[in-house]
């Protein structure tokens, strides 16, 4: 990695770091993900759960056919809008499943989980590694940054661990 003008900002670094590690393609896809609601609005959302971004394929869970058969014609809409937001090819694919639609944690629940006022469904070991792997960090605001996006990773593959997968093709 070639040294920029001494001193250099923290973000610049950082941004280089996590291009180089391949994290911020990483990151940009979460954001993607987790900004589901908004690329499709409202009505489609009260009917899907997106479950992960693999290989630049987006997964979606439907919670009927009618809707699968809809969201099937304009898949390519919903793609062009991803890359729009978040740069080209951040997702190329849609793979819609039919499965139940559970939504997502109430605001103050959201809110607890931020500030840290409630336990990551990880178990405990993993949590440790996590924060044993973040001590060499000594700014605390970047420290609990990192933990959350490491924490919210581990948790989302989980996820995938447990939702069987069965190709579309």
């Amino acid at each position: 990695m070639k040294r920029d003008a001494f001193p250099s900002r923290v973000g610049s670094v950082l941004e280089r770091v996590f291009k180089n590690l391949g994290v911020d393609k990483k990151i940009r896809q979460l954001e993607a993900l987790s900004q589901w609601r908004e690329v499709v609005g409202e009505k489609i959302n009260l009917h899907t759960r997106p479950l992960a971004i693999r290989k630049r394929s987006l997964f979606v869970l439907v919670d009927s056919s009618p809707w699968l058969a809809q969201l099937s014609y304009i898949k390519h809409d919903i793609i062009s809008e991803f890359n729009r937001r978040y740069g080209e090819g951040v997702v190329e694919n849609i793979y819609f499943r039919l499965g139940e639609v559970k939504k997502a944690k109430s605001g103050k629940t959201r809110a607890l989980i931020k500030e840290g006022k409630t336990t990551p469904r990880l178990p405990k070991r993993e949590v440790e590694k996590i924060e044993g792997t973040l001590e060499t960090v000594k700014d605390t605001s970047l420290s609990q940054v990192l933990r959350r996006i490491l924490i919210k990773d581990r948790e989302s593959s989980k996820e995938r661990e447990e939702i069987p997968y069965h190709s579309p093709e």
